[in-house]
């Protein structure tokens, strides 16, 4: 786990360095844009909020204009490289999530089948508290394993669209 997160770093490192691009701050622009909720200390930071897609993308056009094309597509390689990045986080954690669920649903069918054959009410009532518990651990599980994986979602729709407004200024620059 330590080996990602000094990757992330990395490219975090790269982005910002060679391409001025600090992931983190656009992300959080892009989220204000799409009505995704962010932290409050992050929203406090955001000088740039914008209402509208056309808007937003006319900023990145701007920011990005400046730059040759050999360098935008690199830029454009990198972005595609944290896609790829996002999309392998995203399988482990559906692997995951469903491996959790499925145990989870597993157990409270067990307790109500051995409690349903036998009758004595002290036992049925421990029996269902234990269903109550297990089923409150399930769904506190699946909501924190599939938050990870929603929101890995919301970086890929960042970075596609990111890099969509780099391919085409890449596409205008090559005809010119």
């Amino acid at each position: 786990m330590r080996k990602h997160r000094k990757t992330q770093r990395e490219l975090n490192e790269i982005g910002e360095r060679w391409y001025d691009f600090d992931f983190r701050l656009q992300r959080n622009i892009y989220y204000y844009l799409c009505c995704v909720k962010i932290k409050k200390k992050d929203f406090r930071k955001l000088d740039l909020k914008f209402e509208s897609y056309q808007q937003w993308k006319q900023y990145v056009r701007d920011k990005y204009d400046k730059y040759d094309k050999d360098m935008l597509n690199q830029f454009s390689r990198y972005l595609n490289q944290r896609i790829r990045n996002i999309k392998t986080n995203g399988q482990y954690g559906n692997i995951l999530g469903g491996v959790i669920l499925t145990l989870g649903l597993t157990l409270i069918v067990d307790m109500f089948l051995d409690s349903y054959f036998q009758i004595d009410f002290k036992r049925i009532s421990v029996i269902s508290l234990l269903i109550l518990m297990q089923i409150v651990f399930t769904t506190v599980i699946v909501y924190y394993t599939s938050k990870p994986v929603i929101d890995n979602s919301m970086d890929e729709n960042f970075l596609k669209d990111y890099k969509e407004i780099i391919d085409e200024i890449i596409i205008e620059k090559s005809n010119i």
